[in-house]
């Protein structure tokens, strides 16, 4: 990823999208907190958000968020939910973890602590698509289907997709149970590549990275369009992490809309 400045706003931007004409999009981290439902500082998360949206050309009231629930179900946005959860996770899209639009004018917006966000983008329709892949998700195969509802309701070729996987907990970091391995083996055939040897414990470091780039190749798109920060949240203290900060973690952001 790349640095960016919008306003007095320092974030960073996938350097394949960046240079997309339609797309605007930026993950930020510290020093804000970019939910006002929790952590440190949420009392000036919702002025943060409206001074990005100016900051990138868009329109504050439009932003709209799914809830974010762990799980793997994405909804194309309808003109009732345009603006949902601007002010907070309890006005949000229910029971979502991802959105999709091809419609101009309209951010996106979603948040984490540890989580890979995702974002797929179609520069020929153009639209684009957003996802929380917690481990849940990503065990539900959230960035797959992402794909999957992109070609269904805008028709997109997997082949001209482009996409991103944000800062979050890393490989070098991300300990899990057992329990977790167990679940993916129950998924993909190949899911222990996606995990370290397991300890006497048969705890090990699962690579959320890995397993959603998986994901996005399988359903087609090249694997050379598929750009991985390869930042972790955990040990990088630029971003906020609810691994290592505990209840007081902000949460970190990913805005993107189609210009």
């Amino acid at each position: 990823m790349i640095r960016t400045v919008h306003g007095d706003v320092e974030g960073w931007a996938f350097e394949q999208l960046a240079g997309e004409p339609r797309l605007r999009h930026v993950f930020v981290g510290k020093p804000h907190n970019w939910a006002p439902h929790r952590g440190r500082l949420r009392e000036t998360a919702v002025d943060r958000r409206r001074t990005l949206c100016v900051a990138l050309g868009f329109d504050f009231e439009r932003l709209t968020s799914p809830q974010q629930v762990h799980g793997a179900e994405l909804l194309r946005v309808e003109d009732g939910d345009i603006g949902a959860g601007r002010l907070g996770r309890g006005q949000a899209v229910p029971f979502v973890d991802g959105l999709l639009t091809d419609r101009t004018g309209l951010p996106l917006i979603l948040l984490s602590a540890d989580c890979p966000l995702v974002l797929v983008y179609d520069p020929g329709r153009p639209a684009l698509g957003i996802a929380h892949a917690s481990w849940l998700g990503t065990a539900a195969g959230i960035s797959r289907r992402l794909v999957e509802r992109m070609k269904a309701e805008f028709g997109c070729d997997p082949s001209r997709l482009k996409a991103g996987i944000a800062p979050s907990a890393g490989p070098c970091c991300y300990q899990v149970g057992p329990e977790v391995r167990r679940i993916f083996r129950t998924r993909f055939h190949d899911a222990d590549a996606f995990f370290s040897p397991p300890s006497e414990s048969g705890s090990g470091r699962l690579d959320l990275w890995a397993a959603n780039a998986a994901q996005l190749v399988a359903a087609g798109v090249p694997a050379g369009e598929i750009e991985s920060s390869r930042m972790c949240t955990i040990c990088d203290r630029q971003f906020w992490s609810h691994r290592r900060d505990g209840p007081d973690a902000g949460r970190n952001a990913l805005v993107a809309g189609i210009l």
